[in-house]
């Protein structure tokens, strides 16, 4: 057997979940340990090279090697149902992609014959989103360079269209109403908080180099500190905010902000602290039904609120060219 067949084959089987016992692999395959050991060291070599998640491990007790989560474990029916109600509901990625990417779920779901019939209804009624751009590819690329904590430059057009191009320290990418944004601080400002930019505008981005000490400690301030307290993809000054809101709507409030306390709690209504970015979070309140929350501090948020209802008044009024 070549030396490429034999790789494929062990990494074959490793993907696949089997633990793979030295002595019993070579003597199966008829090879020898020595080659063996080249082979497992080149897989673990690719698995590096790629930043894969996965890690080749070695038990010795059995004398066998495999990579932890690869066990293949298929989909309940309801399971998929789940996942592809998310994915269609959200509308976020292109008929074709959706499609590819319900096929491979489905592929890995019991009694998939069942579904397909099914399946059918929908891809008739899919609209696919206006930007209309391939975004699976480009969402793996980014995820593999944030965590190989890597600098890009991306090329992006804002929403006038302009092109620009950013040198930028990727920090995560979140899904916010309907599109998915990268958060990135720019490389060459020293700004506090990350910029935030729409993934279906990055036409493409380029490796710059790897990140120093010093921003991967910035990168992991924002994921501890502030990331939690992204609303809506405004950004503004980051806030401690007191919210007054009806018991009923406390479950409400504490699942939209994940670091939300509540600190005060009556017989109808409770007082909750949050820490969010103060721009968005006023974007948010303002989508909020008035009887239901009301902000107690800081004075400045308030005023924020005010004057952006104010200026939904006026332009409904048609004060406003």
């Amino acid at each position: 057997m070549d030396k490429v067949t034999r790789i494929l084959l062990l990494y074959s089987k490793l993907i696949q979940g089997e633990e793979i016992n030295k002595t019993i692999f070579c003597f199966e395959n008829e090879y020898s340990p020595r080659s063996f050991d080249r082979d497992i060291d080149a897989i673990r070599l690719f698995l590096s090279d790629t930043f894969s998640m996965s890690e080749l491990t070695y038990d010795r007790t059995k004398n066998t090697y495999s990579i932890p989560g690869t066990q293949n474990v298929k989909l309940g029916i309801m399971e998929y149902f789940f996942l592809e109600k998310i994915l269609k509901d959200t509308a976020i990625l292109r008929r074709d992609e959706l499609e590819t990417l319900t096929e491979h779920l489905l592929s890995n779901t019991e009694r998939s014959k069942l579904i397909h019939n099914i399946k059918k209804n929908w891809k008739e009624d899919y609209k696919n989103p206006v930007h209309n751009k391939a975004l699976l590819k480009i969402y793996g690329d980014l995820v593999t360079a944030i965590y190989s904590r890597k600098r890009i430059m991306i090329r992006y057009f804002k929403a006038d269209s302009e092109e620009v191009k950013r040198e930028v320290i990727p920090c995560l990418l979140k899904y916010d109403r309907g599109y998915i944004y990268l958060i990135a601080y720019l490389t060459e400002e020293e700004y506090e908080y990350p910029a935030y930019y729409r993934l279906d505008r990055i036409d493409s981005f380029v490796i710059m180099a790897d990140q120093t000490k010093i921003q991967q400690e910035k990168v992991q301030h924002f994921r501890e500190k502030y990331s939690k307290g992204i609303t809506q993809m405004y950004a503004g000054e980051f806030k401690e905010i007191l919210v007054r809101c009806k018991k009923e709507y406390v479950p409400y409030v504490l699942d939209k902000f994940k670091d939300a306390e509540e600190i005060e709690r009556g017989e109808s209504a409770s007082t909750i602290r949050i820490f969010a970015f103060e721009e968005g979070f006023v974007k948010w309140m303002l989508g909020q039904p008035a009887e239901m929350i009301h902000i107690k501090s800081p004075e400045s948020t308030k005023n924020k609120l005010i004057e952006e209802a104010l200026k939904i008044v006026k332009r409904n009024e048609g004060k406003y060219e």
